[in-house]
């Protein structure tokens, strides 16, 4: 019996070799953007628990206060009847400035990617709630991309 072992032909071996670089061209931009999209989404999820708790805090706070002092140059006063609150919110970063107690000590919310817009509701020309409104803002591959955007109103207690 006469068995014939046959090569590949030398155009065979370059048409697969074309074909492979053709699919892996294809398939890099995919991949690259898979690559970069997983640790950006970790560092949006870990900012997205710390706005969240930074938030949960100042409703807590607004809520037992007495007075909305007022919002200058990103400063939130918040009177109270043992003393006063004071947050600073800016990009970045959220930090309250307790009165209340000495014994409480200062505490910054680290919010990197996070922008935050307040506005104050009036009633007579009295605050009575803050609104609050934060999204994560990330530059990814050469865009902003904006995510989790959400609005909150905290009300004082009683002036709803």
């Amino acid at each position: 019996m006469n068995t014939k072992h046959r090569a590949y032909a030398l155009t065979e071996i370059l048409v697969i070799i074309v074909i492979i670089v053709v699919l892996m061209t294809l398939s890099v931009r995919p991949l690259r953007t898979l690559v970069s999209e997983i640790p950006r989404s970790a560092r949006t999820c870990q900012s997205l628990n710390a706005t969240t708790a930074a938030l949960e805090q100042l409703k807590d706070d607004i809520e037992k206060s007495t007075q909305i002092t007022g919002l200058e140059n990103a400063t939130l006063v918040l009177e109270h009847t043992a003393g006063s609150v004071t947050y600073t919110i800016a990009d970045g970063r959220m930090t309250r400035s307790p009165g209340l107690n000495p014994s409480d000590a200062e505490y910054t919310w680290k919010l990197p990617h996070v922008k935050i817009k307040t506005n104050l509701w009036n009633q007579d020309e009295q605050p009575y709630a803050v609104e609050l409104t934060t999204w994560n803002q990330q530059n990814a591959l050469g865009r902003d991309d904006v995510r989790f955007k959400q609005t909150a109103v905290f009300f004082q207690k009683g002036k709803q």
